[in-house]
């Protein structure tokens, strides 16, 4: 089948050529030469590399996306937890049960969507890491409450009621699972020790990558080689199996919260590894007048960051998804007005904070992400003409989603035509997949109480 289409395009590329250099007074068939004019016009945005100027008065070549378009459709697969128990569902077979303990906490799907990565509370101030393929079968433990306890290394004075895991995920193109820990209490408090493990959910193999104090919040590069670990106070580079690290490439104030956890930003790869994004929120939000979160650029080798510029973003609402995934943008929402008012502007501007421009001004809205494609994003408007939830075009106008925020949450984009979210019905939760664009359409996946999701394809 595959030759076949390979067969089918060469012979299309060859019917192109021959148009190409057929005698003067021959007119191909208009659709033909649209296709063409289609095909050179995307050819030609991923071959252009955008330039923005830097604060030190240099050029920065910002990486861009190859649209490699698929020969066969990707099969969508979403792993979620329904009444404490996983599941997953799938384009072509529909929903399946993975698991009956009724402990789950959380879910992660590896990207070839083969194996589910489950946090489970079998009992109080205790969590295990366990994986299930994604037929249901091998259900088996990774990480034990005994493992997980091994780990701290503070003082028996300090020592908490237990200890969880902070965040887990699994390394881009294999079945290596990263996580990290933290501390559980008996009353409030919420933190991380700033470590680092990695366990593969075939072999069993387990290694320490970073003991307490010494790892963070990892981030990896589309590639899978590296990982941005990320601090409270800096971010440093390393690759993926430890080796090669650049500690603190960027180093920053710690942003106050006024609440019991810390803040970590949230960088940007490129689409080539090639480097990352991130915005830096002012070290104390609620500053009168608020200064800017600053935008930094860090080459991949570790080498010295970049200054971007700042942006007015809101105190708070970080400004976690203000990058969109080519590099090149950045969307926030900015305060404007009496402060009692709580209206805002949504902003887009250039990764270097050049040509920003007011997208929407004077409502109260909130800017919410990008979609893949980096030209279309979402915001939402929480009252008044513009209520709703809304995708917007880099240069154009917007499409509304939902004309109430309130019931919509958990937006997220397998691309840029499909999204999954959760719907509020009724005190019930609902999980759907939308098609976004001509004729749209919902597909409702399961309801009751769902608590996360993950996908992949």
């Amino acid at each position: 089948m595959k030759k076949m289409v390979r067969l089918f395009i060469a012979i299309i590329l060859l019917i192109v050529g021959s148009l190409a250099c057929s005698t003067q007074g021959t007119t191909p068939n208009s659709n033909l030469v649209n296709d063409l004019a289609t095909a050179v016009s995307v050819t030609l945005t991923a071959l252009a590399q955008p330039q923005v100027s830097t604060a030190a008065g240099s050029t920065e070549v910002v990486p861009t996306v190859t649209q490699n378009v698929p020969l066969e459709p990707a099969i969508l697969q979403v792993a979620y937890i329904k009444n404490l128990n996983a599941y997953i569902w799938t384009e072509t077979e529909g929903t399946l049960q993975l698991t009956t303990s009724g402990d789950v906490r959380d879910v992660k799907i590896s990207n070839d969507g083969q194996l589910v990565a489950l946090t489970r509370n079998p009992a109080s101030f205790s969590e295990e890491i366990w994986a299930v393929n994604n037929d249901g079968s091998n259900l088996r433990l990774l990480i034990s409450s005994a493992e997980l306890l091994a780990t701290y290394s503070g003082t028996e004075a300090d020592r908490p009621s237990g200890i969880g895991v902070y965040q887990f995920g699994w390394q881009p193109g294999t079945h290596n699972l990263y996580y990290n820990t933290r501390p559980l209490f008996e009353g409030p408090g919420f933190g991380s020790f700033d470590d680092l493990y990695m366990v593969n959910a075939d072999s069993l193999t387990k290694t320490t990558l970073f003991p307490a104090h010494s790892g963070g919040k990892f981030f990896f590069s589309p590639d899978g080689n590296k990982m941005a670990i990320v601090t409270p106070t800096s971010i440093s580079l390393v690759n993926a199996d430890g080796s090669n690290l650049h500690s603190n490439v960027l180093t920053f104030t710690a942003v106050i919260t006024y609440s019991e956890y810390s803040y970590y930003p949230r960088p940007v790869w490129a689409p080539d590894s090639s480097g990352l994004r991130v915005v830096v929120p002012p070290g104390d939000p609620m500053l009168s007048p608020l200064p800017p979160s600053n935008l930094w650029y860090l080459p991949a080798d570790g080498s010295v960051p970049v200054s971007s510029g700042g942006i007015l973003a809101l105190s708070f609402k970080w400004p976690d998804y203000a990058i969109s995934s080519d590099l090149n943008r950045v969307g926030y929402a900015s305060p404007v007005g009496v402060p009692s008012a709580n209206l805002r502007d949504i902003h887009v501007a250039n990764a270097d904070t050049s040509g920003d421009a007011v997208f929407i001004g004077g409502e109260q809205a909130s800017f919410e992400g990008w979609l893949p494609d980096s030209i279309q994003f979402v915001f939402e408007v929480n009252s008044g003409p513009s209520k709703g939830v809304h995708v917007g075009t880099v240069g154009g106008g917007y499409v509304t989603l939902f004309t109430d925020p309130v019931p919509i949450n958990r937006i997220s984009w397998p691309d840029s035509t499909h999204f999954l979210y959760f719907f509020q019905n009724a005190g019930i939760t609902e999980l759907r997949y939308n098609n976004f664009g001509a004729g749209g359409g919902s597909v409702l996946l399961d309801t009751g109480d769902i608590s996360s999701y993950d996908y992949s394809n």
